[in-house]
Order: structure tokens, then C-alpha cells, then sequence
């Protein structure tokens, strides 16, 4: 008898040893996107967080109403997630009836930036068979606690609805601070809307108010902290040693992006969003009731309103600790 007892707590041991977090599944996560500069250091920060086992990646759901161009934008994709090594991980794509259109000139950059960061891809621009919304609707069937970290305007998570992830972290908005439109969007709107929901303000409204789960927006007011600077860049082509850092590095040093950087015009608006996803403290949040201005000059401006939707949005951002957390991560430590 003392044998068997022996035995069978030799076998239990190696499983009774593990911490409870080492049992527990990682959080699945769909990343929405529509392919920008920064969706796509985005995807190389997530590549490196999946690969840590602290989520589980499921899908890559790209909208084509962003600053991704149709076709190109699921190319891109593609080919990112062949180059981080994102094999098995879903890739769908839908096109939606956004009233707004990203300018033209930037669109056609945020291409050729992308098309250099995967040099010898030839790319599959061809659609999805399952349309991102199915994509999205099927996997929170599947696992309803999935999360979702939308980083271009809210098209495929509205259009999903009424299946909710668990929780929502989108970027977009700003709520105490001005907007970001620039660059040739039409002069009739007053510039007080953030890009993503003024693509897309019935959308914004749709996923923000009407998601099941808790919702977390990383707005403006956080995420103007974290601008790219030459001193990080510096850090990253000093420490880059996994193909997801030699990824983000060529994207900010693309000759093209160089002059917007050193203009003080980009930000790491979309892998802030990310990280407060998984890290939480380097994004500080507040409550608020927050709805959608749907139409006129501030078409998009997310506004305090006793009617709106009690979330969470984005009042500051810890820089330093994200851009450290995001170095080591991308370099696969920590």
C-alpha cells in the first residue's frame, strides 16, 4: 500500500509543482487591424507575446477601410506573419461601407513602407473566403472569453456584433485632448476626431456602446505620450536580435518615414493599445460614459455624455516603461 501511495504522489508531483498561471490556457486574442506602420510593429510585438505563451493569438482580422489598402493590406498581413512566424494563426479580411476614406498619399506610403519591411514576399492579395466579421463571430463561438485589440477604426468588431469579445481594447478617440486628422482629409471637418472612428464614427459607436464585454479605449490622451523618437530607434538598432525587432526597425528607418519621425508626427499609438491589453499599468484609464459624435465637422469625436456608454479610456501613459517593455519584448526577453 505504502508503494501505490508512493507512486501515485510521484506522478501528481511534476503536475501539483506547477503554478497555477503555468495551467491556465493564455487569454486568445484576435487582432483587428487595417495594416498601418504601426498595426504592423503591432503585430511583431503580439508575434513575441505569443510565442511568450501570454496569449494565445488566434486570428488577424484586417479591415480595408483603414489606411490599408484593399488587397494590399491582407498582403501585408500575409507576409508579416510568414516573416514572425505566425504560421497557424487566421488571417481574414473585409471591406465595409465607411463614409471616410484615409487620404490617398499616405496610403500609398504605408504600402511601400510595408512591401520593404518583407523583402522577397510575393504576397496573396487575394480575399478572404470567410469574411472577417464570420471569422470573428465563429471564434467567439468557439471561446467566448476571446479578447480583441483593434487598432484601425471598428468596421469587422461592429459588423461581428452581437457576438462580443470579453473585453475590447480599441485605439482610438480622444477625449480631453484635440484630434489627429492631417495630411488631406477634407477641410470641412473641424479636426477634433482621432483617425480610426472618424473613418468609421457608426462603427466606433456600434463596437463601444453596444459590445457585450468591458470595453478599455486607449485614446489620444495616452497615447500622444509615446512618440517615436530617434533615441529609441537608436536603442532598437543597437538590441535587435529576433526577426519581430529587425521588423519594427526597418519600418521606422524606412527613408520615407524618417522625415515624419523627426517632424514629430508618429506615434506608438497602436503598440501602447496592445501592451495595456496584456501589461496592465503602462496605460492609466479613467471611467467615463463615452459616445460617438455620428455626423457634421466633428463626425467621430468621442465626447463625455450622460447617454454614452460607461468604459474605460486612456488618460496617460507611462513612456518609459513602455518603450523598455517593448524593446525586451520584441527581443524575446522578459
Amino acid at each position: 500500500m505504502r508503494r501505490i501511495l508512493l507512486a501515485l504522489v510521484l506522478a501528481l508531483a511534476p503536475w501539483a509543482a506547477l503554478p497555477a498561471a503555468a495551467q491556465a490556457r493564455p487569454p486568445a486574442v484576435i487582432f483587428d487591424t487595417d495594416m498601418d506602420f504601426d498595426d504592423a510593429a503591432t503585430l511583431a510585438y503580439l508575434s513575441q507575446e505569443h510565442k511568450a505563451g501570454r496569449i494565445d493569438l488566434r486570428a488577424i482580422t484586417v479591415t480595408n477601410s483603414g489606411a490599408g489598402l484593399p488587397g494590399r493590406a491582407i498582403r501585408h498581413a500575409r507576409c508579416l506573419a510568414e516573416r514572425l512566424g505566425l504560421r497557424k494563426v487566421l488571417i481574414a479580411d473585409a471591406t465595409s461601407d465607411a463614409p471616410n476614406t484615409f487620404p490617398a498619399e499616405l496610403r500609398q506610403l504605408f504600402d511601400r513602407v510595408l512591401t520593404a519591411a518583407t523583402p522577397g514576399c510575393p504576397g496573396d492579395e487575394t480575399p478572404s473566403k470567410l469574411r472577417a466579421p464570420d471569422l470573428i463571430r465563429k471564434l467567439l463561438r468557439a471561446r467566448p472569453a476571446t479578447q480583441i485589440i483593434a487598432t484601425g477604426p471598428l468596421s469587422n468588431v461592429a459588423a461581428a456584433l452581437p457576438y462580443s469579445a470579453s473585453r475590447l481594447t480599441s485605439m482610438g478617440g480622444a477625449v480631453k485632448v484635440g484630434g489627429n486628422l492631417c495630411c488631406g482629409t477634407p477641410p470641412e471637418f473641424d479636426g477634433t476626431q482621432e483617425f480610426n472612428y472618424w473613418l468609421h464614427p457608426a462603427a466606433a459607436r456600434a463596437a463601444l456602446t453596444r459590445s457585450g464585454g468591458s470595453v478599455r479605449m486607449v485614446s489620444l490622451d495616452a497615447a500622444n505620450e509615446v512618440l517615436i523618437t530617434d533615441a529609441f530607434i537608436d536603442r532598437l538598432r543597437a538590441d535587435q536580435s529576433t526577426p519581430a525587432a529587425a521588423t519594427v526597425l526597418e519600418i521606422v528607418s524606412h527613408p520615407e518615414v524618417r522625415p515624419l519621425i523627426a517632424d514629430d508626427l508618429l506615434y506608438w499609438w497602436d503598440p501602447l493599445a496592445a501592451m495595456s491589453a496584456v501589461h496592465p499599468g503602462h496605460v492609466e484609464f479613467t471611467a467615463g460614459r463615452l459616445d460617438v459624435v455620428l455626423d457634421g465637422p466633428s463626425a467621430g469625436r468621442t465626447i463625455l455624455s450622460p447617454s454614452g456608454r460607461l468604459l474605460s479610456y486612456g488618460t496617460a501613459a507611462d513612456t518609459e516603461a513602455f518603450e523598455q517593455r517593448f524593446l525586451d519584448t520584441l527581443n524575446g526577453r522578459g
